[in-house]
């Protein structure tokens, strides 16, 4: 086993490393805060959630008029488990692996609320070139051979892209027939696994499949993309939190939809990447950003819902129809009303 192996199964072993090697480095330090670590929100740097951002505060962990300040984590298992430790008094995470990580656990049912579903998250496959050549060719060569097992790098157990890496396989003849292993490592050392040869293809939020590309660790299939497996993500506060601030629902709306607005102006777009950077680690370099926000069409996604009991039954109903709902949680109006701030 190789060094950068090792480092890869000890991260597995302990579910999240701190300070880890390579380039990408997480803070060992504390956040500057001028309001109580209770007032935390927990998110993933990426992508989805740039409209968080866009805000002209000097402070980047203010968020754009919002009564908490924003933390990076690693990974959607780090503020999973923060939000049951109580140093996050919520997340913007996955709907499917709150459900799983988070609600299905003993004493949770009722001490979280979800003000709002947002967009659904753009997520990128990026395989090993060797991979990726099995399944891609080119037109000089006339016969391949499929792998017979691959292992899939995820950001939960839980997550659906796990099902939406099955479905992939369908665009091959016997594809199917390809043995999937899927584990779970926070986001910098899921890079760093795909670049040991520990991984055969990790499944990321945009950017970082974009920047696995870019660096040359992988290439990135784009026939994989959100679609009917997308990621839901939700907004995820405890109940003492929405108790405290009980204009946040109301406001929330219009605070994103007016973020979502503004991000189409250049200079917001940089802004926002810029305040998004200076809130933690892992990073991405701001191009990065800016590329997959023109790939996603980022700016022009309109997808975010006020959630009712009729939303949150069928979210969990489709949770429950890809097999992923926790027998813990019934898809029920009493689990939905369980949800739904005061």
């Amino acid at each position: 086993m190789s060094p950068a192996q090792k480092q890869v199964h000890t991260a597995r072993a302990n579910s999240i490393r701190i300070g880890g090697a390579g380039p990408f480095r997480f803070s060992s330090r504390s956040i500057p805060m001028t309001k109580a670590p209770a007032e935390l929100l927990g998110f993933l740097p990426s992508l989805e959630v740039l409209p968080f951002f866009a805000d002209d505060a000097t402070d980047p962990h203010a968020g754009c008029g919002f009564p908490f300040r924003l933390k990076a984590s690693s990974s959607y298992g780090e503020i999973s488990r923060d939000m049951l430790t109580r140093k996050l008094m919520g997340g913007i995470i996955p709907w499917e692996i709150f459900i799983a990580d988070v609600l299905a656990l003993p004493g949770q049912r009722a001490c979280w609320k979800v003000p709002l579903f947002l967009h659904a998250c753009p997520t990128e496959l990026v395989l090993r070139e060797p991979i990726y050549k099995a399944f891609y060719p080119g037109p000089a060569v006339t016969r391949t051979k499929l792998p017979t097992r691959l292992t899939v790098g995820v950001e939960s157990q839980n997550s659906l892209t796990k099902a939406q890496s099955r479905d992939w396989l369908g665009y091959w003849k016997n594809g199917h027939s390809i043995e999937l292993t899927f584990k779970m490592l926070p986001m910098d050392l899921m890079i760093q696994a795909l670049e040991a040869e520990a991984l055969d293809a990790i499944i990321a939020p945009s950017p970082w499949g974009i920047h696995a590309e870019a660096t040359g660790i992988g290439k990135r299939d784009t026939r994989f993309s959100p679609g009917k497996f997308a990621q839901q993500l939700v907004m995820v506060c405890h109940r003492d939190f929405l108790e405290l601030h009980p204009d946040l629902t109301s406001n929330l709306p219009r605070i994103i939809a007016g973020a979502r607005t503004r991000l189409q102006q250049a200079d917001v777009l940089e802004n926002a990447i810029a305040r998004l950077l200076k809130c933690g680690k892992p990073s991405v370099r701001t191009g990065l950003l800016e590329e997959a926000a023109v790939l996603h069409s980022f700016t022009t996604l309109n997808q975010d819902v006020v959630p009712d009991v009729r939303k949150l039954v069928s979210e969990l109903m489709s949770l429950d129809d890809f097999s992923v709902l926790p027998a813990q949680v019934a898809a029920s109006e009493q689990t939905a009303r369980l949800l739904l701030p005061a």
